[in-house]
């Protein structure tokens, strides 16, 4: 979809049928010269450069409304401000406009569909792209990134986030460290920039081939999905789980409260991995109660306490309870709990 963007609020010929909302991107230059000097056209280099960052800018822009679903941006404002620090000069160069929807080319209306290059292309690229994804061991270029990101091949995106999986969690593999370096710099930002909805599902439907290359790719993209940690409600989960407490998402809901309730109870009501047993008394000393963890270490603890035992082969402590999980997954847990309650008093608030 080729996105229109005009500093008007209308588009010639076209009627507006909803609005998404406001729209931001920024990019930040760094030069040794005032922002009244290239004004002034006393430098054509910089100028030169400030132009190719407004560019990138708008490009970023078009991006974001064609993930959320618009067909165009109005009202674009453009805005250049200086930056000092550290002796030097930065510039900042953000543009904000209001993402819309638009009724059908009047072509389209009479029955002749009309198809734009950029349509076109990009579902070139979709093809291409997924046939060549289906190849264990192909991985994106620099240019292949670039149309990517240019056509906003969000469709993609399962496929890349397993090869993402695949490539953050191996430590040996066939893949050049190059290739690598590639993938992984550029697939947080490329779902960064993805809407929220089709970036979970994409984050969501793998959460086995690496639970802690998940959970760090959700916290490192604000990807806290309340609903979908719901459905991972099961015991065997429980580290996943607890480890996704501390994400975030841009906004919440009540109905991300409720779901954000079930978590709390889920994780309230685990059930018992280790047993606790009435310690013996000795020639010398009388034990208390002892623990017995998952890992069949025997501690002397006091109820809800954790295993002092050794991990063998890390000479780690264990640090498990009787729930089978660590003091600072139950720290976790308890500042989840609070934050549910502090979202709850922010909700009641608005209602």
């Amino acid at each position: 979809m080729n996105i229109i963007v005009t500093t008007t609020d209308h588009i010639e010929n076209r009627c507006i049928t909803g609005y998404i909302g406001i729209l931001r991107s920024s990019a930040v230059v760094g030069t040794e010269i005032a922002l009244a000097d290239i004004f002034a056209d006393s430098s054509r280099k910089y100028r030169r450069k400030l132009d190719d960052i407004y560019s990138k800018a708008l490009q970023d822009i078009r991006l974001k409304a064609l993930a959320a679903g618009a067909d165009a941006v109005v009202g674009l404002h453009t805005e250049f401000q200086e930056i000092f620090g550290k002796g030097k000069t930065r510039f900042l160069v953000s543009v904000l406009g209001t993402a819309v929807r638009l009724d059908r080319p009047k072509a389209e209306q009479d029955g002749c569909k009309n198809v734009t290059l950029y349509d076109l292309r990009r579902n070139q690229l979709l093809v291409g792209l997924g046939r060549k994804l289906s190849n264990p061991q192909f991985n994106p270029s620099s240019d292949d990134w670039d149309d990517i990101n240019r056509y906003a091949l969000v469709d993609l995106a399962p496929q890349l986030y397993r090869r993402y999986l695949k490539l953050a969690s191996e430590t040996i593999g066939s893949t050049s460290v190059a290739e690598k370096k590639l993938l992984l710099e550029n697939f947080i930002p490329f779902l960064q920039s993805m809407d929220y909805d089709a970036a979970c599902e994409a984050v969501y439907g793998d959460i086995e081939t690496s639970p802690y290359v998940f959970c760090d790719v959700v916290k490192s993209c604000d990807l806290f999905h309340p609903e979908k940690i719901a459905q991972m409600l099961h015991p065997e989960n429980k580290h996943t789980v607890i480890a996704l407490l501390d994400s975030d998402k841009a906004s919440y809901t009540s109905r991300d409260l409720v779901y954000m309730d079930a978590i709390a109870a889920f994780l309230d009501n685990l059930p018992d991995t280790g047993r606790y047993i009435e310690g013996r008394e000795g020639l010398f000393s009388k034990t208390g109660t002892l623990l017995v963890c998952e890992r069949g270490h025997t501690s002397a603890v006091e109820l809800g306490g954790h295993c002092t035992g050794l991990v063998e082969g890390s000479g780690a402590i264990c640090n498990l309870n009787v729930k089978g999980i660590t003091e600072q997954e139950v720290a976790a847990i308890c500042k989840f709990k609070e934050k549910v309650e502090i979202l709850r008093g922010l909700i009641d608030n608005e209602m």
